[in-house]
């Protein structure tokens, strides 16, 4: 039976400390000519368009404008970021890389992402680290902006890609926001709350995920987690 395991980007798999947020403020900036509410706006956990909606509907933009202008704001996010990636310290998170490979090296598993980023941004990111090649698909901000609706949209995608029908208790979503947990848990996926990005232990915690781990870094340790909650047999990770 088929498998699926959703990572998060940001404060899951690297920080790009704040490249990421410098270029949405300069789109926002070029193609609005303003950035509305975004200083004041908490980006954890929230999907690009999401912040585009908190930061200019309050200052008097419609959503009809905004979505009118958000693949031109996509554009030029994307091409700022491409640049400041380079100019900003981006940090693996520990265990990243042995996870992933571990987890491609079982067949039943589908490897994807279950981002707010936009699609494009989240390639920049993983280019970075060059990691685009461990996952299979992904949830994108591009197609949603609520968070909430993005494990049955990787469901919806499971079976056009790969013609399998998966029950959300067969996927695990791996994130280090209240937010990851939250999306999770109201689909009935299994959850993964870790503490790399900048939640508070005890704040994920209250949110019930399935297992909390401080990071990723003990492979075996989250190795075991994953196919305890997926019903998989145990896999020794490779020395």
């Amino acid at each position: 039976m088929t498998k699926t395991v959703l990572f998060d980007i940001d404060g899951t798999i690297l920080n790009c400390h704040g490249a990421g947020r410098l270029s949405l403020e300069r789109a926002c900036r070029d193609v609005f000519g303003t950035t509305g509410r975004m200083t004041d706006i908490d980006f954890q956990g929230k999907t690009d368009p999401l912040i585009i909606y908190e930061s200019l509907l309050p200052v008097g933009f419609s959503r009809e404008t905004i979505d009118s202008r958000l693949g031109d704001l996509r554009d030029g996010y994307t091409g700022y970021l491409s640049s400041l990636i380079d100019e900003h310290e981006v940090v693996l998170l520990p265990g990243i890389v042995p996870l992933l490979r571990e987890l491609n090296s079982i067949e039943s598993v589908i490897v994807g992402l279950l981002t707010g980023n936009f699609e494009r941004g989240a390639a920049i990111k993983l280019s970075r680290f060059d990691l685009g090649g461990y996952f299979s698909f992904g949830v994108f901000g591009d197609d949603t902006a609520d968070r909430n609706e993005m494990p049955p949209i990787a469901r919806e995608k499971i079976r056009a890609l790969f013609g399998h029908d998966i029950d959300f208790s067969d996927m695990v979503v791996i994130g280090d926001t209240v937010h990851d947990v939250e999306c999770g848990k109201r689909s009935g996926t299994r959850t993964i709350a870790v503490g790399t990005g900048w939640a508070a232990r005890e704040e994920l915690l209250r949110r019930g995920p399935d297992y909390y781990f401080a990071d990723l870094g003990e492979t075996g340790e989250v190795l075991a987690a994953l196919t305890e909650a997926l019903g998989l047999e145990p896999v020794e990770p490779a020395t």
